[in-house]
């Protein structure tokens, strides 16, 4: 019986995250359950779970039996090719079955799109995790190195008899494929695979001998590599305590004093930084001030020994000249410039 229109076989019924989500169930599941760091990453672990990815999901089934999976080093492949028999009558392996090589010359890795590290091997902040020892409140640092990037490349090849058997294997690669490169899981770190190529390596050199096909798929893993070793556990600081000298003594505005000898002319110019709002200046001839200009002040005050002055006053030889100013920005200088004639 057919099923009705717009029937679905497969409804998700779980929803799933998206958005920050699921950039934070991705670090969940890097982190290692109960140490808020990662997992570390070696070749060993990104060995180990491609062979489970040959023999997961790309499982080669036939006639009801699974197809058996065989992992080898290069040198061991170099004397297992030679070696080996098609009869089984000596208790040699027979077809169809699957080999994994992964070359042992591991490559500088691609997975930064080509960019370095950081020189020096500095460590970076991953997590801030607060303490409680009973007495202070703190947090601790988890501190981790910048990954090294490696390539590591695998040779899948498929021994069998049957045109058959081939298609159906090189069905699943191309179907696990199909959207250009494929993530694993390895200890919690999604590492994208990559086809390379795709070859034949069939021999037909007697027509005599029985004959099998070779298909060659070469396969490679875009890794890195991440040591618990290199981890950093450090304690913040808890608490801090900051001294500051103070003094009592006042800083006086510097001041210039320009005459025109010819004109009987004098400027005093003061300049206030931001942190002086007085001066003082000893009278050292006798003037008659008329006039003063300010800049970034609001207010100010003028003392001849002690004594409020306004414009236009006189001084006298011995006289001791105070200004107080208020800013307008108290982080900015102020100037101040007094005119008047000399005698």
């Amino acid at each position: 019986m057919g099923l009705p229109k717009n029937y679905r076989k497969n409804l998700k019924i779980t929803p799933t995250s998206e958005g920050f989500q699921a950039r934070q169930n991705i670090l969940n599941n890097i982190a290692n359950p109960g140490t808020y760091l990662p997992k570390s990453i070696l070749h060993e672990d990104m060995d180990r779970d491609f062979i489970k990815y040959v023999e997961g999901e790309l499982e080669l089934v036939l006639g009801g039996e699974k197809v058996p999976v065989i992992f080898l080093s290069i040198q061991r492949w170099a004397e297992f090719a030679r070696t080996w028999k098609f009869s089984d009558e000596y208790k040699n392996i027979t077809m169809p079955f699957i080999t994994i090589v992964r070359k042992p010359d591991a490559q500088i890795g691609t997975n930064y799109a080509g960019k370095f590290n950081v020189p020096g091997k500095p460590t970076f902040t991953y997590m801030k995790i607060p303490t409680w020892d009973g007495n202070i409140k703190s947090y601790d640092i988890y501190k981790i190195p910048q990954p090294v990037s490696v390539d590591l490349n695998y040779e899948v090849r498929l021994f069998c008899t049957r045109m058959r058997d081939l298609n159906i294997f090189n069905n699943s690669i191309l179907r696990s494929f199909a959207e250009g490169e494929k993530y694993l899981r390895i200890n919690g770190h999604p590492i994208p695979l990559m086809l390379d190529s795709i070859g034949d390596e069939s021999v037909i050199s007697n027509l005599d001998e029985k004959k099998y096909y070779v298909q060659l798929f070469t396969i490679k893993m875009l890794g890195y590599l991440l040591n618990e070793d290199d981890f950093e556990v450090t304690p913040a600081i808890s608490r801090g305590i900051q001294f500051f000298e103070l003094t009592e003594k006042v800083s006086s505005a510097p001041y210039q004093i320009n005459k025109v000898e010819e004109e009987g002319l004098v400027e005093i110019n003061l300049t206030f930084f931001p942190s002086i709002n007085n001066s003082s200046i000893p009278i050292e001839f006798n003037v008659e001030f008329s006039e003063i200009i300010t800049q970034n002040i609001i207010e100010y005050e003028v003392f001849l020994d002690d004594v409020l002055q306004t414009l236009p006053f006189n001084s006298l030889i011995g006289q001791e000249l105070k200004i107080n100013i208020l800013k307008s920005v108290p982080t900015s200088s102020s100037t101040i410039t007094l005119k008047g004639t000399f005698s």
